[in-house]
């Protein structure tokens, strides 16, 4: 198996996030390594992946592959994707995203990657799609339609910017854990975990809310 990166935001100014950037690239040739960048929204002028494409360049990151999943989607380059050194998931709409990868048949590849020993780094609505589901969004947007299954690397939900949600939003996580035995681990920005062979480190001080 690989290992999963889980950012609730990617700021160079966090404490917590420069941690999580160091274990991301440590061991990386940085010259020569390779990130593939999946877009959680159409992005034809390329404005987020610039965004993240600099911040990369602050570590001396030269190489960053942009993979679109909407309008420019390329089914022929799904084997250069599987072959770079991190494959990031971008910030958004997590129900987009999520709907995005669906639409595309990617969650085979990333499956086939992830089991491979490859490393992904997912931030906000990226980190979301490694876990088992999108109902948290869901519960949020009020969408009453069936929840949609995320990858399902791990056997929690991640819910960033606990900072930011209001107590009745908080509430209805908590009682969503409860009644559906579900854990969602909860990190402010600034935090965020890694998970590797079923290891679980945080970064920060994530909140769990256990279902049990």
């Amino acid at each position: 198996m690989g290992k999963l990166f889980f950012y609730s935001d990617q700021i160079t100014e966090s404490p917590g996030n420069k941690r999580l950037d160091h274990l991301l690239l440590e061991g990386l040739d940085l010259e020569h390594a390779k990130i593939a960048y999946i877009p959680s929204t159409e992005d034809k002028e390329k404005v987020y992946y610039t965004l993240k494409a600099e911040y990369y360049r602050g570590y001396g990151i030269r190489n960053m592959m942009f993979f679109d999943i909407y309008s420019e989607f390329d089914s022929t380059r799904i084997d250069e994707l599987l072959q770079c050194d991190i494959i990031h998931l971008s910030a958004g709409n997590p129900l987009e995203l999520r709907k995005a990868l669906r639409r595309r048949k990617m969650d085979e590849h990333l499956n086939a990657y992830f089991k491979q020993g490859g490393v992904l780094a997912g931030v906000s609505a990226g980190a979301v799609q490694f876990g088992k589901s999108t109902k948290l969004f869901q519960l949020y947007a009020g969408d009453s339609e069936e929840t949609l299954d995320a990858l399902r690397f791990v056997d929690f939900e991640f819910l960033p910017h606990y900072n930011r949600w209001n107590d009745g939003f908080k509430k209805q996580v908590q009682d969503y854990a409860r009644t559906t035995g579900t854990t969602v681990y909860a990190g402010n920005d600034g935090d965020g975990l890694i998970v590797e062979d079923g290891e679980i480190q945080f970064i920060g001080d994530i909140v769990v809310i256990s279902g049990e």
